[in-house]
Parts: structure tokens; C-alpha cells; sequence
């Protein structure tokens, strides 16, 4: 939801940088129609269930609070599924270029959980070229 909304530029919505309070006169008319674009958004991703949190809600920052206080806690349960997918995916009969994107799409979505360090810097490479020297063992252990 995220990308999506990044890439329509709409982020700050939900994120708390594009508030109301910023805008006067017509733009705050403009603010409440965007508003409600992303509100519709988010609605049309979520089960039936879930759609009072969204219709009462008076903004999409709110909306998107609730949700992340509701289901944010759910990191640890997830982080911990992909680790046993990673150490459970095995090549198979599938070409190794199929099993190495399967590895490398369960990588990624962990890394999005559980990010290692951003920066650069010389104190964070040993860590980062752990992880890499992991994975490949990781990659490794699953071939046939």
C-alpha cells in the first residue's frame, strides 16, 4: 500500500507529512478530496470487516494509525514464518534461477521486517557481509 500510494504521490497522507492544518482557502477543499481518494484506496484493499474503521474515520492518517496499531505487532509472527521458509525452501526439480528467486523473494520481504544497517560506514560492513556469506550458505544447503 505504500508503494502505491508513493508512487501517486499521495504518501504524505498517511504518513502525517500532507496534514490539513497545512492548507487555507481552496486548497483545503482540494486536501479533503485527496483525502478521500486515499481513504477510497485504502478501503478497496481491506476485507469487509474492516471497513467502519475506515468509513468514520475523518482522515486517512487516522485510518492508517488504526490499522498499524491493530496489525503492526504482527512483525515478530512473520519474520519468524519467513525464517522457516527460508530454511525449509529447497531446489527441487525447479531450475536454479526459479529456487534462487523463491530465496531471494523470501530475503526480501524479510529485509523489509527486519532491515539490516542503511549506513555505509566501515563499522556496519562486517555485519552486512555476514548476512551475504548466510545466504549464501543458505542458497547452498537447499540445492539438490
Amino acid at each position: 500500500m505504500k508503494l502505491a500510494l508513493r508512487e501517486k504521490g499521495k504518501l504524505g497522507f498517511v504518513d502525517g507529512s500532507c496534514t490539513k492544518s497545512r492548507y487555507r482557502g481552496e486548497l483545503v477543499e482540494q486536501w479533503e478530496k485527496y483525502n478521500a481518494i486515499v481513504l477510497s484506496w485504502i478501503g478497496s484493499t481491506v476485507s469487509n470487516e474492516l471497513m467502519p474503521g475506515i468509513i468514520y474515520a475523518s482522515d486517512a492518517r487516522k485510518a492508517w494509525n488504526d490499522f498499524q496499531q491493530r496489525f503492526d505487532h504482527s512483525n515478530l509472527t512473520k519474520i519468524y514464518y519467513l525464517w522457516s521458509e527460508i530454511a525449509m525452501t529447497r531446489h527441487g526439480i525447479d531450475p536454479v534461477t526459479i529456487y534462487y528467486t523463491k530465496m531471494k523473494d523470501l530475503w526480501d520481504e524479510l529485509d523489509v521486517l527486519a532491515p539490516i544497517s542503511c549506513c555505509d560506514c566501515e563499522e556496519s560492513r562486517p555485519s552486512v557481509e555476514h548476512l551475504k556469506s548466510q545466504r549464501v550458505l543458505q542458497f547452498l544447503m537447499g540445492l539438490n
